[in-house]
């Protein structure tokens, strides 16, 4: 039997529209699936351990249904980027509520017949899904209200350095890109995707061809989603979501959510601009990453800039900030092994 994967076809067209993009819901999703396993639940332990706690008694089951050990997750779970920029999760969870019934409907049916998705889940998941599909609407704002749970449980007071490490890594391929193309980038992504021929395999569990069309491709780098490499298809924005490498050092310096020596010192915002700085990146990228406002933003850098913490140049219209040997020592030294992590 030959090997199954899902091939892209890409034009020149296709190669130039290839973009990067993360979800904070789409790691709340993952990270459901990663820690039902207690193999993958080991590059994560501290946060595994310390969150399992907390969701002992919070009722999560009509979203676990949704969520298998392998196979299809239904895509209205994880909505696709539409090319405005990442979403907060807050509108990402309103595009769950906002799913059509009929959507709900077909995606949930699919999966009693997933050849991906192990036979013994699915039947024990079956009483389950015939209640959402004889109830759709109810069944969404369910599953939109225990995806609103488990966020801030788990994942609200980390994702600030979450998603620093994640655009961190968005920032060092787009550089690749823009050095050498976007065929550098697929043979690095990871073991199971491969560029040749003008086409983008990924090794599979499926067997599915479709050529992209013009739209591009959505890259989203992932910290919970490993070992697996996730895809989306057409007619839904073509999309591959893969591991971010590198995932056991952003818990390695897991501690309490008391605050860090260095926040203590600086202040929560500017010791995460600080941290975010590990690698150079605008005005909007660290606004973005921090989430408040350029201009905040802009008032802070000058701070730390004064202080010979950072330096800043413009690059086109871009504002470009980096550590300056001063600050790289401080962050490096307030985040070093064994010491405390800066405030999530």
């Amino acid at each position: 039997m030959g090997e199954t994967v899902i091939r892209f076809s890409a034009t020149v067209d296709d190669m130039t529209r290839v973009r990067f993009s993360l979800s904070p819901l789409g790691e709340t999703v993952y990270s459901i699936r990663m820690l039902a396993s207690a193999e993958r639940r080991k590059r994560h332990q501290p946060w595994a351990d310390d969150v399992r706690a907390k969701l002992r008694t919070v009722d999560l089951l009509s979203l676990r249904a949704l969520i298998p050990p392998t196979g299809y997750i239904p895509d209205f779970l994880t909505p696709p980027p539409d090319g405005s920029g990442p979403r907060k999760i807050t509108e990402e969870l309103e595009m769950v509520r906002s799913t059509p019934s009929e959507h709900f409907v077909a995606e949930v049916s699919w999966m009693a017949a997933d050849p991906g998705t192990p036979a013994a889940w699915r039947q024990e998941a079956a009483p389950l899904h015939r209640q959402m599909l004889a109830q759709p609407e109810p069944a969404i704002a369910r599953i939109a209200e225990q995806l609103h749970t488990y966020w801030r449980l788990t994942l609200e007071p980390h994702w600030r350095r979450l998603q620093g490490g994640l655009q961190s890594d968005i920032r060092s391929r787009m550089q690749v890109i823009e050095s050498s193309g976007a065929a550098p980038v697929f043979s690095s992504l990871h073991p199971r995707i491969a560029w040749r021929d003008q086409k983008l395999t990924v090794r599979s569990a499926y067997d599915y061809q479709e050529d992209l069309g013009g739209r591009g491709i959505v890259l989203v780098p992932s910290v919970f989603c490993g070992p697996e490499v996730l895809t989306m298809t057409p007619p839904q924005q073509s999309m591959i979501v893969y591991p971010r490498p590198g995932v056991e050092e952003l818990w390695s310096r897991y501690a309490s959510d008391q605050p860090s020596p260095l926040a203590a010192l600086l202040g929560g915002v500017r010791s995460a601009v600080l941290e975010a700085l590990l690698v150079p990146a605008s005005t909007g990228d660290l606004a973005a990453a921090i989430d408040v406002t350029p201009g905040a933003i802009s008032q802070h850098v000058a701070v730390l800039r004064e202080c010979d913490l950072v330096t800043s140049r413009r690059e086109g219209r871009r504002v470009i900030h980096s550590l300056t040997e001063t600050g790289d020592a401080l962050v490096r030294g307030a985040v070093a092994p064994g010491g405390r992590r800066l405030s999530a």
